[in-house]
Parts: C-alpha cells; sequence; structure tokens
C-alpha cells in the first residue's frame, strides 16, 4: 500500500511540474495533481483555479492543452482518464503554497488529527501560521499550535463562484 501511495505520488508529482507551465501560460494556477484509483479506474486529476471560479469551458480549454503533453510523456504504465477540474469549494491542504493561499485569503480551517488532543479530534478555525514543522490554527479566543505528524486531514472553505 505505501508502495503505490509513494508511485502515485511520484507520478503526480512528475505530471504538476510538466504541465504547470501550460496552466500558468493560460492564466489559471494549477492547484494540485492527484493520480488515485477509484472502483476499477485510474484516474489523474488536474485541479486549477482562477479569480472568479472556474467554468466547464475552462475544464475543456486545460484539458486541450495538457492532453498532447500527456500522451507525449506517457508517464502513466496503466490506462487512466484524465479529469480537468476547478479546485473547488472545499480544498484539501497539502502544500506549503496551498497553506499560504489560505493564510493570506483568511479562509475558515478543519483540521483532524489522527489522536484526540485535549480531548478533541476535529477543530475549526482560521489559520494563523505554519512552518516545516507544526500549524498554528486561532480557535476562538485559542491559539492552538499542531505538529504536522499529528495532523490527519487539514482542508479549508475557500469561497468559489461556479460558472457555467
Amino acid at each position: 500500500m505505501a508502495e503505490q501511495k509513494a508511485k502515485a505520488k511520484n507520478i503526480a508529482g512528475r505530471v504538476r511540474e510538466a504541465v504547470e507551465p501550460l496552466v500558468l501560460g493560460a492564466g489559471y494556477s494549477l492547484w494540485d495533481v492527484t493520480f488515485y484509483k477509484e472502483a476499477a479506474e485510474f484516474i489523474l486529476e488536474v485541479a486549477i483555479d482562477k479569480e472568479g471560479g472556474i467554468s466547464t469551458d475552462d475544464c475543456a480549454v486545460v484539458t486541450k492543452l495538457v492532453d498532447p503533453l500527456l500522451d507525449e510523456m506517457d508517464p502513466i504504465e496503466e490506462s487512466y482518464c484524465l479529469m480537468v477540474s476547478g479546485a473547488g469549494a472545499t480544498r484539501e491542504l497539502c502544500e506549503d503554497a496551498h497553506l499560504e493561499y489560505v493564510l493570506t485569503h483568511g479562509y475558515p480551517v478543519t483540521l483532524k488529527t489522527f489522536a484526540a488532543v485535549d480531548g478533541k479530534k476535529q477543530f475549526d478555525g482560521t489559520l494563523i501560521s505554519y512552518d516545516g514543522e507544526s500549524v498554528t490554527l486561532k480557535t476562538g479566543e485559542e491559539e492552538k499550535r499542531f505538529e504536522r505528524k499529528q495532523i490527519a486531514k487539514l482542508t479549508a472553505e475557500c469561497e468559489e463562484s461556479v460558472s457555467e
């Protein structure tokens, strides 16, 4: 299982590096690239963002840009489905760039821990700082610091207007 996760992360990293210049050049930001298996199908998901939200037309534009590059690169042995999507309103925060985005915009976050901290496993608040080792949230009137290794999942509710 760990080997599969490492392989998926490696594929996603290589694809991200290859497609990011195309995505940025077209006026979008690249939120995330993930490679995963859903039921019997492998999915390569490229999540994009832009001011004002993402439309289905935006997804089509980016698909047309990255699809030929992926065909040429051929980064995945298995057959897979390319899915270009908007980053969405609820976003998992996996990278420092994600944390910086949320910190800059002040979006509310939900942090879930592997083990209970002060009798709780979920904390809602606002991100006030982060570094390589920890994340600090303001929850109500309290500031609470979490070691990154304690965090099972960290998400933000980002306002997004989706257009058709």
